[in-house]
């Protein structure tokens, strides 16, 4: 199953990584618009500090997870399974839209250099260079309009920072007084900081492409460097057209759109029911959780809100919101509870004596037992929250999401000789799930001392005990070979020399490599898999030949690695094939039987062509009596070990198929009425297809990893455009204009003349044909993705670029 993941934030990251664990033979792709790989966007503050500090923010991903870059979504068509970019198409399966959201500004401000949004790297890089010697005017009271307040104190860089407040609160509406004025107190003790409640921007000056003066409710503010954080929007605009839209895009409590093939969590997605949009990550993790679920079969897991917990990221003091899931700030009932010390202050609000939020700042609180204190619903009173004020034995809780508390962090650093974060991923999750914490968690690896010779030791341990499991799994592997073929016809000796009489050397070695990297084994496992290829028995294989014109015939002859006479020889069987075989008549059809009684449930059939299904296949006859195609291929195929579909034909009826398919050809899997065949198309497909996986079954009696088209990874997990010798001028935007002009005669892309490489999965461009000569781009013409099916008959090689003839 191919699952594309559109955004580039850390749902999106969440969701990849998480898929690849729960579903890992899925093929997963991540489009983001961004031109960086993903990062943690509530580290962001940091990048102002440092802009260098990239790294320390960038989020883990699998490495088996696809990443697009620089590809911002313009489109969906879904009756075609597809999302655009200005520059690609990436076909689906399954969708999931993690868009997230945009930022609100109060006045345009593309191309003013003076003027921000907080959102992205970028944001963070313009505000970090801009700020020098500016008098900064953050644009918002929310937790980013805060966070960005605290980093921009520690710099010198502003000469003055002022935060305009459109109302008379900071952070939220129901913080008292005793904690508002704490809060203002502690940013106000910089004297370059001002907090203007009640003002706004109502007016500016701008010179060509700066803002020379902002003038506010309360005054004027000149030489202006300005940041808005007044709200966010969801980033939908692509969608509004095909999807069920309101704020967000519209979906169920399984995060289900009004599409089934298409998914949306985060701050993109609005339940139908209630209307709630995701505003903090761990709501987003919750919401991405369902949507996996679902996506795999789970129809029974829901979202469903959570108590939050949640908090300010500054060092200028700590801030801990706990807040239940049914609080209305404007409830009458609400009873706020202060309890309140020098520079600490818990507020508490209770209804009908029940706790609905709680508010602290420089608390010791232990907020994970306020948390099950608002699940449980339990009854409360001044004196209990007074009595269990003092922070547990466990220390401050850390990490929220996992519920993990200092101490306990502390206990695990210790025992384990955890001396870096990725350390830390074997023994707790703790900083992984939002990501919130992380820097915090850090920092308590960092203070947490450690014996090196401890942790040095350990260290080895893990790795040594890794290799071996590893190890162990793979020769479990080549015993079960060894269990499935006892007869061996090539012995050890002879087996090198054969190789030597054949040149076949370093063929050989080609297909060892191969054969691991299929197998998605580290090199340094070669000698392991070589042990089981010296091994190999001849098995039978049947080749059939329908609606076709013997193309993938013609490659199979050629060859080269290892070369088709050497593969006969030692290692199938070629007993029957029109083509190939040296009998004919009743003497061929003769040999076939026999294999189907002899060899039943041993031999592999490999299936060339289309299925020719109208007029109840009469439109092919094959043979002395006169059998249909359909009928041949079911009788050879009923006692197969397996079945091989090579070619765009077999694959789903390919050219024949083309409209207006007079015939009724269509694929082997579709005539058969199975799901288990093999498919290998192309026209024609490359022979070390063919053969790569063939050596894969006869080794192991198991099929290569399938995409979702059943077709192996190995050879069909990378997109033609990927690795083609034009990118560089797709890239520098150099293209082909007419057959024959300058651009033809330098080798740039072939896109504007038709070419289909962003479009089709197939590996031409890494092994090619002919011995690895060449293959159709590097000789000239475009890609018509025939890897792809059909559609490459009835639409890719009809038609330039797609999206001007709107033919998706």
């Amino acid at each position: 199953m191919r699952i594309v993941i559109v955004g580039g934030g850390i749902s999106a990251v969440y969701i990849a990584n998480t898929l690849m664990e729960s579903a890992p033979e899925s093929e997963i792709v991540i489009v983001s618009d961004e031109e960086y790989p993903p990062y943690d966007r509530i580290h962001l503050c940091k990048l102002v500090d440092d802009c260098k500090c990239v790294d320390s923010i960038e989020l883990e991903l699998h490495p088996k997870v696809k990443l697009e870059l620089n590809q911002k979504i313009s489109s969906i068509d879904p009756t075609q399974k597809r999302v655009f970019s200005e520059h690609a198409a990436f076909h689906y399966d399954k969708l999931i839209i993690a868009t997230g959201s945009v930022p609100k500004t109060l006045f345009n401000i593309t191309g003013i250099e003076n003027a921000a949004t907080f959102r992205s790297q970028k944001d963070s890089e313009k505000i970090a260079q801009g700020m020098i010697g500016k008098n900064v005017i953050i644009a918002g009271a929310g937790p980013i309009a805060l966070e960005l307040l605290d980093t921009l104190m520690r710099s010198d860089a502003p000469q003055s920072i002022t935060l305009l407040v459109r109302k008379n609160y900071l952070y939220s509406e129901v913080i008292s007084r005793e904690g508002l004025a704490l809060i203002r107190g502690i940013f106000e003790a910089d004297p370059r900081v001002r907090i203007r409640f009640n003002d706004q921007i109502v007016d500016k000056e701008v010179s060509g492409n700066t803002i020379t003066k902002i003038l506010t409710k309360g005054g004027e503010i000149e030489n202006p460097f300005i940041i808005f954080g007044v709200g966010i929007d969801p980033n939908i605009p692509y969608a509004r057209d095909v999807l069920e839209c309101d704020r967000g895009i519209l979906v169920d409590d399984r995060m289900r759109t009004s599409d089934e093939n298409i998914y949306c969590v985060g701050e993109a997605a609005q339940l139908r029911e209630g209307g709630f949009i995701a505003g903090r990550v761990k709501e987003c993790t919750l919401q991405a959780d369902v949507a996996i679920a679902n996506l795999l079969g789970d129809e029974n897991k829901r979202f469903k809100e959570e108590v939050s917990i949640d908090g300010l990221k500054v060092g200028s003091f700590l801030f801990a919101d706990v807040t239940a899931t049914d609080f209305d700030p404007k409830d009458p009932e609400n009873e706020t509870i202060l309890i309140s010390h020098e520079d600490r202050i818990d507020q508490y609000i209770v209804n009908h004596d029940r706790l609905k939020r709680f508010i602290g700042i420089n608390t010791n609180i232990d907020l994970l037992a306020l948390k099950r204190l608002i699940e449980n619903d339990s009854p409360i009173d001044a004196a209990y929250l007074y009595s269990n004020r003092l922070m547990s034995e466990k220390g401050r809780l850390v990490c929220s999401c996992e519920g993990v508390h200092e101490q306990e962090l502390i206990d695990i650093i210790r025992e384990n000789a955890v001396t870096s974060f990725g350390e830390l991923k074997a023994h707790s999750s703790a900083g992984r799930t939002c990501g919130r914490c992380k820097q915090d968690v850090c920092a308590i690896i960092s203070a947490t001392p450690v014996d090196p010779a401890e942790a040095a030791r350990l260290k080895q341990e893990r790795i040594e005990a890794a290799a071996a499991a590893e190890l162990a799994q793979v020769r479990a592997r080549i015993e079960k070979y060894n269990r499935l073929h006892p007869t061996n016809q090539l012995s050890s000796e002879n087996f090198h020399e054969a190789l030597e009489s054949y040149e076949m050397s370093k063929e050989f070695n080609r297909w060892v490599s191969m054969i691991t990297a299929s197998m998605h084994l580290h090199p340094q496992y070669e000698g392991v898999v070589k042990e089981g290829v010296t091994s190999l028995n001849k098995i039978p294989i049947i080749w059939l030949e329908l609606a076709d014109c013997s193309g993938n015939s013609e490659g199979f002859i050629k060859s080269a690695h290892p070369k088709v006479d050497d593969l006969i020889l030692n290692y199938i069987s070629l007993d029957y094939h029109e083509l190939l075989m040296a009998a004919s008549g009743e003497q061929s059809e003769q040999v076939l039987s026999d294999i189907i009684r002899q060899d039943a449930g041993k031999y592999i059939l490999i299936v060339e062509g289309a299925v020719p299904m109208g007029l109840e296949g009469k439109y092919l006859r094959i043979g002395p009596k006169g059998e249909t195609g359909v009928e041949l291929l079911r009788r050879v195929a009923a006692n197969a070990a397996a079945v091989l579909a090579v070619g765009s034909c077999a694959f789903d009826g390919g050219v024949v198929a083309a409209a207006p398919n007079p015939t009724g050809a269509v694929g082997v899997a579709e005539a058969l009425g199975r799901s288990d065949i093999i498919n290998l198309p192309g026209c024609p497909v490359n022979p070390i297809n063919i053969v790569g996986t063939l050596l894969h079954y006869i080794m192991f009696e198991e099929l290569p990893k399938l995409d979702s088209k059943n077709r192996p990874e190995w050879a069909y997990g990378f997109r033609v455009h990927d690795n083609c010798e034009r990118r560089g001028h797709y890239d520098a935007d150099e293209f082909v204009l007419e057959w024959g002009d300058e651009g033809a005669k330098k080798g740039w892309c072939l896109f504007q003349m038709g070419c289909k490489g962003p479009y089709a999965e197939l590996n031409c461009s890494l092994v090619k044909f002919n011995d690895g000569t060449s293959w159709p781009v590097q000789a000239g013409h475009g890609c018509f993705g025939c890897g792809q099916g059909k559609i490459a008959f009835d639409s890719y090689a009809n038609h330039r670029k797609l999206e001007e003839n709107h033919d998706k």
